[in-house]
């Protein structure tokens, strides 16, 4: 690739709430640059962009697609990606690879969830962007209303390149401010509005050039091309967001939108410098120079019939097939053969990859989503991608032996396809649990296993890692005496046992003296206390924060065994807990919940209703932020209920803060419960 081949590269991510017209977008562009011959429609299940069976079987994206065309002689990459919340984590691997952005803003319903959730991603990278207003041709659409709450959102930054002529059934097309100095070619019902925005445009256009301020300033007009220049300018530093209109069903200003990426977008050589580091800590800048050192980043794993392809976006350096690479990330190196290019599920093999280049590459070992991938001599590492945590969480079990013998393969192909998925097994309460971003994420995940990889599953609330702890000192006695022809069996202990500060765990502690036990039995003992502990004595919760000493016992010089002693512990220990006075612990989780103002009461009112402590609020971002501890046990669902809460508005993370005593009347019903689960098994 050569200089002039990357300043004639364009990659454009398209993003925005689901509905709004991406992937319908995306098919007209391939349509009309000659990508393909036929206009694919989602109700049809046949675009490109949308080829996962999912995709097709639901009518909306759940994975990012990549495709590319060709218009005036520049190759255009796109990454479509889908617009539900639950799928946000292919909004997140798109954006940090893209040169610039496109969001496409439904012209009826305005801004939405989606178009606020890709606005904040665009803004943590500091992501050129151009908006496009969609459905202009629909009856109840505004494209000046949905102009304001860009304005009244965003900010006044948002400047219109393009007016509507009518709306709804009478929406006819576009007036171009950028290409349309003459108010007597706008139609009579338009001209107040060209004169105000176009002056606004050429404000914002002089703003972000010296020299064109200063032109302006002394009353010389701005030139078409000197406009292209300034507005780039603009874009670049995000000091503009232009915005576009049109029909993407009535192909109304599609052309258009084309035109104004390839003329005012940035090209990969146009955008500010990546930032990598060498070695430890030395910070380089990385220029998009195809004889520069290899440096790109993974950002997606697709699978396909031969197996797993790795998404990269090549900044600087050229990658040749039948090479090899450095994962800067892991540390490792990597073998390549072939490099493909996509256009939706179909491949085409490329000699070489060089910067700008979106390409996939296949049977990588190591390399997954926020991989750097470097060259073997200079090893640069770009930071990751900041994937969000998944809190939906359900537990699931195989129906059938066939399926436990598959399930680990399948679930380990879709966690490397979705970072924002993740499997595990729950050591506290022996649940295998998977999370995603939401029940809608789940459901694909899990009809995925079934109609993929043939593997069916039950699913269930996951358990609350509960334990067992005693608030009461007691002295007993554990002693095992079984005799039944022949040699016997005979294990005899005294412990003392007491409660420990919470976190403390478990200590043990022997104080035989006089070989009243000998030595080779005391680990017996302690193992046989220990096993009862970790099973659980009250409700088959780990019994932690214990302290049990060994002080006495007595032994057969025939009979004792390992065994007796053994069994002798854990009698001891069972009837210690039982004996005194005992309770159930609970996680409590610290939890940040990030709403809009107007949700500030229903969130702070719902978290106490919860049980929840609040501990704090602070603004951050035009949002509140607020800070609580809820038993885990209250926000087992919380993903689900926060989005309906906030209308998907609000977002949360949250982490072990620590374990607090569970309430004696709720305790009841959890020790009865798990009882009446022991004798049912």
């Amino acid at each position: 690739m050569t200089q002039k081949d990357v300043k004639k590269t364009r990659n454009i991510g398209i993003v925005g709430h689901g509905g709004a017209g991406k992937t319908s977008l995306v098919e007209h562009w391939l349509f009309e640059t000659g990508a393909i011959t036929r206009l694919g429609r989602i109700e049809d299940k046949n675009t490109v962009s949308d080829f996962l069976d999912e995709e097709r079987e639901r009518g909306n994206s759940i994975s990012l697609s990549l495709v590319h065309i060709k218009h005036r002689d520049h190759l255009i990459q796109i990454i479509d990606t889908p617009g539900y919340a639950d799928f946000i984590g292919e909004v997140v691997a798109a954006v940090p690879v893209v040169d610039s952005l496109v969001v496409v803003v439904d012209g009826v319903d305005g801004l939405q969830v989606g178009t606020d959730n890709c606005w904040q991603y665009a803004d943590d990278h500091s992501a050129p962007r151009l908006v496009f207003i969609n459905k202009l041709d629909k009856d109840t659409s505004d494209f000046y209303r949905v102009l304001t709450q860009l304005e009244q959102s965003y900010g006044t930054k948002c400047a219109p390149i393009g007016l509507p002529i009518g709306s709804g059934a009478s929406f006819e097309g576009i007036i171009n401010l950028m290409a349309t100095s003459d108010e007597s070619a706008v139609p009579e019902n338009a001209k107040g509005q060209f004169s105000k925005y176009r002056e606004k445009l050429i404000d914002a256009i002089a703003e972000a050039d010296d020299a064109l301020l200063e032109k302006y300033l002394e009353g010389e007009a701005l030139s078409q091309e000197e406009m292209a220049r300034g507005l780039l300018a603009g874009i670049k530093t995000c000091s503009i967001v232009p915005v576009f209109c049109g029909s993407v069903e009535k192909n109304v200003g599609i052309n258009e939108l084309l035109d104004i990426i390839v003329d005012c977008m940035p090209s990969p050589a146009d955008c500010l410098p990546r930032k990598a580091t060498k070695g430890a800590e030395e910070e380089v800048e990385i220029h998009a120079d195809p004889n520069g050192p290899l440096c790109g980043l993974a950002f997606k794993t697709l699978t396909a019939f031969v197996g797993n392809l790795t998404c990269v976006r090549i900044f600087s350096g050229t990658l040749k097939a039948d090479s090899e690479f450095f994962n800067a990330s892991k540390g490792v190196k990597e073998r390549l053969g072939n490099i493909l290019h996509m256009q939706g599920k179909e491949q085409a093999t490329v000699e070489a990859a060089g910067p700008g280049d979106i390409v996939a590459i296949p049977k990588l070992k190591s390399t997954v989503a926020g991989d750097a991938v470097c060259s073997m001599q200079q090893k640069l590492k770009l930071p990751g991608i900041p994937f969000p945590e998944p809190w939906t969480r359900i537990a699931i079990e195989p129906k059938s032996r066939a399926d436990e013998d598959k399930i680990g393969q399948a679930l380990r192909k879709l966690t490397d396809e979705d970072p924002t998925f993740l499997s595990y097994r729950d050591e506290a309460t022996r649940d295998h649990i998977i999370a995603g971003m939401g029940d809608l994420h789940l459901d694909v995940q899990i009809s995925r296993l079934k109609n993929k990889y043939k593997v069916d599953i039950e699913t269930k609330l996951p358990k609350v890692p509960y334990k067992e702890t005693i608030k009461g000192k007691t002295d007993v006695q554990g002693r095992y005496k079984r005799q039944s022809g022949g040699r016997g069996q005979y294990g005899d202990c005294w412990i003392k046992v007491e409660p420990l500060p919470h976190g403390e765990g478990f200590e043990f502690v022997d104080k035989i003296v006089g070989g009243a036990i000998p030595r080779n039995y005391i680990p017996a003992v302690e193992k046989g206390i220990v096993e009862a502990l970790q099973k659980g004595i009250i409700a088959g919760y780990p019994v932690v924060d214990i302290k049990v000493t060994l002080y006495d016992g007595t032994y057969h010089t025939v009979d004792s065994s390992d065994m007796a002693f053994h069994i002798a512990g854990s009698m001891a220990i069972q009837k210690a807990v039982l004996g005194v006075k005992h309770c159930l612990l609970e996680p409590v989780m610290e939890l940040e919940v990030v709403v809009p103002d107007d949700a500030m009461g229903d969130i702070t009112g719902d978290l106490n209703g919860r049980r929840g402590r609040i501990a704090g609020m602070e603004p951050r971002a035009g949002k509140q932020v607020i800070k609580a501890q809820v038993p885990f046990a209250e926000v087992l669902r919380y993903s689900t209920d926060l989005r309906s809460m906030t209308g998907g508005r609000g977002s949360f993370s949250m982490k072990l803060s620590h374990y607090d005593e569970v309430p004696e009347r709720l305790a009841q019903g959890i020790i009865a419960s798990a009882q009446k689960e022991k004798e049912e098994t």
